[in-house]
């Protein structure tokens, strides 16, 4: 029998915490290893549980204050982290940019949070739709960088349908089936796609195609 995945909460808000418990303890392959209410009992039980996953809360001890940033990123890039917050778009648009795997916001549904645990798990990077909603309307307020407008010329034909799907949602598996292609070139694809057009992760691809009016805002 496959060994439960181990998953560290952190969240000095109560009420909060003790929703996100209930829905946990519901994963049959996910185990609850530890609630960090502090900073310190964080570090301690990231130590001893040795965790596969840390899901966080956005206003935990400060972590995610900009000035935290470098320091947090440290942390959560040793580890699967999920990222949950309140669904502001200006926040959120900002906080995606961390070293995070998976986010969610407040108005998540429970499905919607098993999804993310989940696609986590999977090691997809797992966005909720209210997060991608955000990321969407939040920048369709910024004004694109000149240099940027051009970019996406370099892509291939190939290149140009994978980053069309990647819009959509799509996971490398469903790409890769789509287009008749192995995952190891759907993997290949989507790193020169990242490298071309400068993003760090598959939310900020999504960024730049409504940034640049390549897909339509519904």
């Amino acid at each position: 029998m496959a060994s439960k995945v181990k998953i560290v909460l952190a969240s000095s808000q109560q009420v909060i915490a003790s929703s996100l418990v209930a829905t946990i303890r519901k994963m049959d392959k996910v185990e609850l290893a530890g609630v960090a209410t502090s900073r310190q009992q964080l570090l301690e039980m990231l130590v001893v549980n040795q965790p596969e996953i840390l899901m966080i809360d956005r206003w935990f001890e400060n972590m995610f204050l900009e000035s935290e940033w470098e320091e947090t990123n440290s942390l959560t890039e040793k580890y699967k982290t999920i990222l949950f917050s309140d669904p502001d778009k200006e926040s959120i648009y900002k906080l995606h940019k961390l070293h995070i795997t998976s986010f969610f916001t407040l108005h998540s549904s429970e499905d919607e949070v098993m999804q993310t645990i989940q696609g986590t798990i999977d090691g997809i990077k797992f966005f909720t739709p209210k997060v991608v909603e955000a990321l969407i309307e939040f920048s369709f307020r910024r004004t694109p960088d000149k240099k940027e407008l051009q970019l996406h010329d370099d892509l291939s034909e190939r290149e140009m349908e994978v980053l069309m799907l990647i819009t959509q949602g799509k996971s490398t598996r469903d790409i890769a089936d789509k287009l008749f292609l192995s995952t190891h070139t759907v993997y290949t694809h989507r790193k020169n796609i990242l490298k071309k057009l400068s993003c760090k992760s598959a939310a900020e691809l999504i960024n730049y195609a409504y940034t640049q009016g390549l897909v339509e805002k519904e």
